[in-house]
Parts: C-alpha cells; sequence; structure tokens
C-alpha cells in the first residue's frame, strides 16, 4: 500500500533526484542509487535486478521471454553471477505485467517494482522485508525514471551503435579501473572464486575486406552485429566487451589467468569459426592475448596483445596467441616502452 508523500518525504526525494544528476559514470551512478534507497526506505534488502540478454530481443525486453531470461544485481558489483528470473514467482510475475507487486509478509513488505526504459523496462527493483512507512511508490517512481534516463544517456557516449558493445571511447577508462581495483585488492577473488588476475585480448576477423568488397558494406555490419552478438553470448557478464574499432573487438576477462584465458578463447574462436553466417557461410577470427600488469599502463597491454594478434594473422589466421608464450618461445621481441610514453594506470 502507499500513502500520500509528506512535504518531507517529498523534499528527500527531490534531494536524491537532484544528487544523481551529478554522476558521469555508469558504476558510480548505480552506487549512488544504492545509497539513496537505502537512506530513503527501511529494509532488509533493496537490490537492481539487470535482465539479461536471454529475455531480450534487439535489446528491448521482451515480456513474453521472462522465463528464459536470468537477472543479476547490479548493487553488488563484486557478485555478479546470474539468477533465474522465474526463480521467484514475484519477480516474474513483474517481469511479465510490467507492473508493480506489493504484498505483505510476517517480516513486513516485499516490493518487485519494474524500472524503465527507452523502450521497455530494463530491470527490477526488489526491495524486501520492508518496515517504517509505506513506500510513496509515486516518488520511487520518479526516482527511478531519473536514474534511468541518466544511466542510459551515459551509455549513449559510451556504447557502439551498430554493436552495442563498449566503444573506443570508453576503453581506456574501463580497463584502467580493472586494472587499479586489481591492484588495490591483490588477494581479491571474483565471484566464481577465481584469483583476482585479467587479461586482455584483441580480435580480427579474417579477410573482413573481401565480406565487403563481395556483399557490400550493409551485408559487413551485419556481419559484426552477428559476431558482437557471438561475443556476447560467450563471455561472462562481468567480463568488458568492445567494439575496438573496424572489424577489430576486444575483451576483458576479469579474474582470469593466462591459462585461463587461452582456453576461453579458444573456445571462442571455435565457436566463431562453426557459426553460419548468412550468405558467407562461415567467417574466422585472429586472436592475440596478455595479461594486465599493473606496474604497466595501457598502452604497453594493448601493445602487447596487438603484436600477438598481429603474429597470429601473419602465420596462417584463425588462430589464439599469447604474447607471454610468444616471447618466451622467442617468436617474439618483448615491448618496451620509454619511460614518459607508458600511460600508466
Amino acid at each position: 500500500m502507499t500513502e500520500p508523500a509528506s512535504g518531507n518525504e517529498t523534499s528527500r526525494y527531490l534531494e536524491a533526484i537532484v544528487e544523481l544528476t551529478r554522476y558521469r559514470d555508469p558504476p558510480e551512478l548505480t552506487a549512488a542509487l544504492s545509497r539513496l534507497l537505502n537512506d530513503l526506505i527501511a529494509a532488509k534488502s533493496i537490490r537492481l535486478l539487470e535482465i539479461s540478454e536471454d529475455g531480450h530481443e534487439g535489446g528491448v525486453f521482451n515480456p513474453a521471454r521472462a522465463g528464459d531470461a536470468t537477472v543479476t544485481n547490479l548493487f553488488d558489483p563484486d557478485n555478479l553471477d546470474s539468477i533465474a528470473l522465474n526463480e521467484d514467482p514475484y519477480w516474474l510475475k513483474c517481469a511479465t505485467t510490467q507492473e508493480l507487486v506489493n504484498r505483505e509478509t510476517p517480516d513486513g513488505r516485499n516490493v518487485v517494482m519494474p524500472v524503465p526504459g527507452p523502450y521497455n523496462i530494463w530491470a527490477l527493483l526488489v526491495i524486501e522485508s520492508q518496515t517504517g512507512p509505506p513506500v510513496s511508490f509515486n516518488l520511487l517512481g520518479k526516482l527511478l525514471q531519473v536514474f534511468s534516463n541518466q544511466r542510459f544517456m551515459l551509455a549513449r557516449g559510451e556504447l557502439d551503435p551498430l554493436t552495442g558493445l563498449y566503444n573506443r571511447q570508453a576503453f581506456f577508462e574501463r580497463i584502467r579501473q580493472v586494472a587499479v581495483r586489481a591492484a588495490a585488492n591483490p588477494q581479491r577473488r571474483t565471484s566464481r572464486g577465481q584469483p583476482g588476475k585479467n587479461c586482455f585480448a584483441l580480435f580480427d576477423i579474417d579477410h573482413f575486406k573481401r565480406i565487403n568488397d563481395n556483399y557490400g558494406h550493409l551485408y559487413g555490419d551485419e556481419v559484426l552485429l552477428l559476431f558482437a552478438r557471438l561475443m556476447t553470448r560467450s563471455f561472462r557478464r562481468e567480463d568488458l566487451l568492445f567494439r575496438y574499432g573496424g572489424e577489430e573487438f576486444a575483451v576483458v576477462l576479469v579474474g582470469v589467468g593466462l591459462d585461463g584465458a587461452g582456453h576461453i578463447l579458444e573456445r571462442f574462436r571455435r565457436s566463431v569459426e562453426a557459426y553460419d553466417f548468412p550468405q558467407i557461410d562461415h567467417s574466422t577470427v585472429s586472436i592475440g592475448f596478455s595479461a594486465i600488469v599493473t606496474e604497466s599502463g595501457v598502452d604497453k597491454v594493448v601493445m602487447c596483445a596487438d603484436k600477438a594478434l598481429y603474429y597470429a594473422k601473419n602465420h596462417g589466421r584463425n588462430q589464439v596467441c599469447c604474447y607471454e608464450k610468444l616471447v618466451a618461445d622467442n617468436k617474439l621481441e618483448p615491448v618496451i616502452m620509454v619511460e614518459g610514453d607508458i600511460e600508466l594506470f
């Protein structure tokens, strides 16, 4: 149940709305919303559950496919494991009807509220065991709308419009954040218990110019879009996916060492090789990767992966090459950066 908001409550929500508009970084914006909601609402827990791609079509959530979707709690960035949306009938009901679900429990009120996006809902706000005065859903809805608008406005500057992956502009800041976090928490493990190591890989679609020349740029764009979708399906939610430029893509594998990265990237290479692209039937990808070493810098990490990538392309394509292994086997000269040329993390 809800009641008309008091003047004091309205003032607090307005202050929260103004606070949200100050943030220019999506993770900081999300963290701010979590903090503000916990200040505004007395509850056992408050979660923001982002609906996965499995429940989307063309980037828009399809309620008819809610049973196939998963969700992750954006308010807990250190634990991004996915949960089936239909694990909780009230989550599923809210996602399917796109209407608020509010029920009484012995411990208080449980609320599931849809979070609107540009075209459809994209997340659920879950309030568990809420006590104290009833929530003003009108004010809460306005706060969520401002948050959602701000989030998507920021995302438009970071996302490639064709593939929906992070763009080159977002790359340097994102990889720097991963490295700084790893340096600050050397013993940290990921949500799956893996050591807090990170790797960076560059992908280049083999003979992509031939696709453009033979079928036209419009079809070339379709191949890029399908390739990006393969990346989204193949890597984990905590990994960072980029369209680096043209037919080049990149991924930051979070909490994965060199050996694990090699296996993951080889599995992805095989999935691309086996994928049936319309008209051209099959394509392949060359991949170069390297560890993200916090004592180095963004430029060196990119150069190491780039050298491994071009070794792969110059030695037959359709393969995965590790920079550190190539150097150890004397197949590549190590990258040496002159002091002052390296942009440290």
